[in-house]
């Protein structure tokens, strides 16, 4: 498998967001400064009060859907030609030579059909990451040498990863994930492990902010979603059951003891009864992930 020459690359930016104007005006001006400008960013929100109040760049595509895993496919639709096409998440940090090391890193693997990047600090494990403490963890590991190391994946991780659509087959993410589209990411790997190596490529580097707003606000919803989406992707074949058990038991588990008694009793009992929405559901052999936009 060869990848596209330099003279028939067309890099493309995927920007997916909704209701976070600021954040997403913040990720577009990191971009401006990255190493290479050869791109096309595109830009996919479900309505204009999603947008910067400033201006895109000039060149920009706007596209408007709603839903994560259907905003990206409407990105994708706009740039039918592209070679390789680049994903982020509105709350992502981006060095400024991620397109730059990820498109050397695809040229050097023909072989690797999709890759995820190194990243340094994870809001959504704790704490959202201030942007000044973003700034100072980026330009500290640009004083350390690139390395050319990576390891093989199962993954990509939705805040930020690369593809190559020819070598993918024109997969697509799964657009009956609605809203946040808990997974598409995990999905959207299984599938593309079909045509090829992922790769986890330590010098394109981020920081995940993990800013909480938005979508995942609304726990019940989320809750449904976190037994609902892998029993679903089970369902259509792209989940094994181990990987549909290891999706959801632990999250289950944790909002069930957190529900009891904590700081966090309040939302975790939200969340649980989404589960329990969703778990009756499943076992009667209604896999309806769309139906979280029926829920509070």
């Amino acid at each position: 498998m060869t990848g596209p020459t330099p003279r028939d690359r067309q890099v493309a930016v995927v920007l997916a967001s909704a209701g976070r104007p600021e954040l997403l005006a913040e990720v577009v001006a990191d971009l401006g400064r990255q190493t290479v400008q050869d791109f096309t960013l595109v830009v996919s929100v479900p309505d204009r009060d999603s947008l910067p109040p400033r201006p895109l760049p000039e060149g920009t595509l706007l596209v408007h859907d709603r839903g994560l895993a259907a905003q990206r496919n409407a990105g994708l639709a706009a740039v039918p030609d592209a070679t390789h096409v680049f994903c982020f998440d509105d709350d992502a940090v981006v060095r400024e030579d991620y397109l730059e090391r990820g498109v050397a890193f695809f040229d050097a693997h023909p072989d690797v059909v999709a890759l995820t990047g190194r990243v340094l600090l994870d809001g959504a494990t704790g704490d959202a990451i201030p942007r000044d403490e973003s700034d100072e963890a980026l330009a500290a590991s640009l004083t350390e040498p690139l390395t050319g190391a990576w390891e093989p994946s199962r993954e990509l991780y939705g805040c930020n990863f690369a593809f190559r659509p020819d070598a993918v087959a024109g997969e697509r993410f799964d657009a009956r994930l609605p809203l946040y589209s808990w997974l598409e990411d995990h999905d959207f790997a299984r599938r593309a492990m079909r045509h090829g190596k992922l790769a986890r490529v330590h010098d394109c580097v981020i920081v995940h902010r993990g800013v909480k707003s938005g979508g995942r606000t609304a726990h019940e919803r989320l809750g449904y979603s976190q037994v609902m989406n892998p029993a679903y992707l089970h369902h259509v074949g792209s989940f094994p059951l181990w990987l549909t058990v290891y999706e959801t038991l632990p999250r289950v588990g944790k909002n069930a003891v957190r529900a009891v008694r904590g700081p966090e009793t309040a939302w975790r009992r939200e969340r649980l009864r989404g589960n329990l929405v969703a778990l009756r559901d499943v076992v009667r052999r209604r896999f309806t992930p769309e139906r979280i936009l029926e829920l509070r």
